[in-house]
């Protein structure tokens, strides 16, 4: 009787302890939970306040992500009228109706995130360059692009971004991107062939959405400059990456999409996100095992000049960052491959697709480059030669003024990494900074009162020169993280023009609808049919 009892204790005083340390874990977790969800916010809130920094009252948790889901559903359901460029408003109305109550500077909240929208160059330039290791990618960026594309270049930070971007520089170096021109080529010329056969099965013109064209052969030749003679598999990767896209967007939608740990709920809609990331990652794996087969079969010690053979080659050998040594393993590898993927295609895609609407806009213009491009290029009967792009000025004012008007990306963010001063400003750590890309290239008070309107020849001595402020264009952003696929992005949509222009004039559709919309970047909603001819 005795031993039972003095094990009856035991397990007793065990159990009570148990319970104990089980009380003050959830305690530990709670309190930390509202620290970094209310408290944080809360306090950052106080701080900008007492500075003059203000904005609309947030909510719980939630922030700011009612409202500003609410105003763009509200425009998305609304057509534009063709030829209006002012699309501000459309994509933008919670930054519009902010700007409108609070000026230049405002804070509002990305769910628990506290957010201060800035347009003032000035401070965009610290943010940048001067202090871009200071302001480093927002966290919640980081997370909510991380099932797409991992920690790649885009969103690491520090000494690992250092070593992702030295790894991945030499392939965009101006050699590499010339010899690419004939791979580019390849593909948009059998694009603009399957125009021609259906130009002349259509009597001599016919109707075709480009939009979709374009995603193709830009999916095409990331494809191709990626992975090389494994293109036909990257394409599978591309395709699951744009569907996963869509679920996220689904998601990121939902009334309680933004609320933390609404991601990890057992919901149809993750659990066909999370299967939908074990198939990417699945496809990369055997990509990347066919071209170590191969090359271990051809006894070879080179993975090839591709963007993957230069990463794969990388992964074997560590290097050294400021006297550390760093290993660049499999799971950067996939990450980047997931990351230009996505960043070398979509942003090209829609920049393609957009120059498109608006040269079938403004036939004059067109005239005008088709003219130059005979001129330098000739009539398509010989090979593109990459020297030729520098010396096509109209074609480079007009994709300029098309990267303004229609910014791929609306806008990007920083997080304050440590206390710090910007400006007159006091910049608590934690504290987001967004920068709206497109209400900057909108804006008159760099571009002007006809800011709204189609006009290359803004450009015409160059970027520096084109605004009141050389840092108003920024479709690349700037700073030592500008985008490194600025050229290869430049290059391609360049290239496939100038093919189009070599064989077809076209015009606007009468079914084109205006409607453009933010998913992931800024595109037509019902895409872009034109009439198309042969010269």
């Amino acid at each position: 009787m005795e031993i039972y009892l003095g094990d009856h204790q035991i397990w007793s005083t065990l159990s009570t302890s148990l319970l104990t340390v089980l009380l003050m874990w959830v305690a530990y977790i709670v309190v930390g939970m509202v620290d970094k969800f209310v408290i944080t916010p809360m306090r950052i809130k106080r701080i900008m306040n007492r500075q003059g920094v203000k904005g609309p009252y947030s909510h719980l948790f939630l922030g700011n992500m009612p409202e500003l889901i609410a105003l763009a559903k509200a425009e998305e359901e609304k057509d534009m009228k063709t030829g209006d460029y002012d699309i501000v408003s459309h994509i933008l109305p919670f930054y519009v109706q902010n700007r409108q109550a609070y000026g230049k500077s405002y804070l509002w909240q990305f769910g628990w995130e506290p957010r201060m929208t800035i347009t003032d160059l000035d401070l965009i330039k610290e943010v940048l360059t001067n202090k871009d290791q200071v302001f480093t990618k927002s966290q919640i960026m980081v997370r909510s692009t991380k099932p797409v594309i991992g920690k790649g270049l885009v969103t690491t930070n520090g000494e690992e971004w250092a070593l992702h971007r030295r790894i991945v520089n030499p392939a965009f170096h101006h050699e590499n991107l010339k010899a690419m021109v004939i791979t580019m080529e390849k593909s948009a010329s059998s694009m603009v062939d399957e125009w021609e056969k259906k130009v002349k099965d259509g009597g001599g013109h016919v109707e075709l959405e480009v939009g979709a064209y374009m995603t193709h052969v830009t999916a095409d030749i990331i494809s191709r400059t990626a992975f090389g003679s494994n293109y036909e598999k990257g394409k599978k990767v591309f395709e699951q990456q744009v569907a996963l896209i869509d679920l996220l967007g689904q998601r990121r939608r939902q009334r309680f999409g933004g609320m933390p740990g609404y991601s990890l709920l057992p919901m149809p809609l993750n659990i066909k996100i999370i299967l939908t990331q074990i198939g990417i990652s699945s496809s990369l794996r055997e990509i990347i095992q066919s071209r170590k087969d191969m090359v271990k079969m051809a006894n070879n010690t080179s993975y090839g000049n591709d963007l993957l053979g230069l990463m794969l080659s990388a992964t074997t050998k560590e290097t050294s960052i400021k006297g550390g040594k760093v290993h660049f393993g499999m799971k950067a590898l996939m990450d980047n491959c997931k990351t230009f993927f996505i960043a070398g295609h979509e942003t090209t895609a829609t920049l393609l697709t957009w120059a498109m609407m608006l040269l079938a806009s403004h036939t004059t213009w067109q005239e005008h480059a088709r003219e130059e491009i005979i001129k330098v290029c000739g009539h398509g009967d010989h090979a593109i030669d990459a020297n030729m792009f520098n010396k096509l000025k109209t074609l480079t004012m007009i994709l300029n003024e098309t990267l303004r008007l229609f910014s791929p990306i609306s806008g990007q963010n920083r997080e304050a990494s440590m206390d710090t001063k910007l400006g007159d400003l006091h910049i608590p750590k934690g504290l987001n900074i967004h920068i709206p890309r497109l209400a900057i290239h909108h804006d008159p008070e760099f571009w002007g009162t006809d800011v709204h309107e189609f006009k290359p020849e803004r450009f015409i001595n160059g970027i520096t020169n084109a605004s009141k402020n050389p840092f108003a264009f920024m479709p690349f952003s700037f700073g030592p993280r500008f985008c490194v696929g600025q050229g290869f992005a430049l290059e391609e949509a360049k290239l496939v023009l100038v093919l189009i222009l070599q064989r077809f004039r076209f015009h606007l559709s009468p079914n084109y609808r205006h409607a453009p919309y933010d998913k992931v970047t800024i595109r037509p909603k019902y895409g872009v049919p034109v009439i198309l001819e042969c010269l």
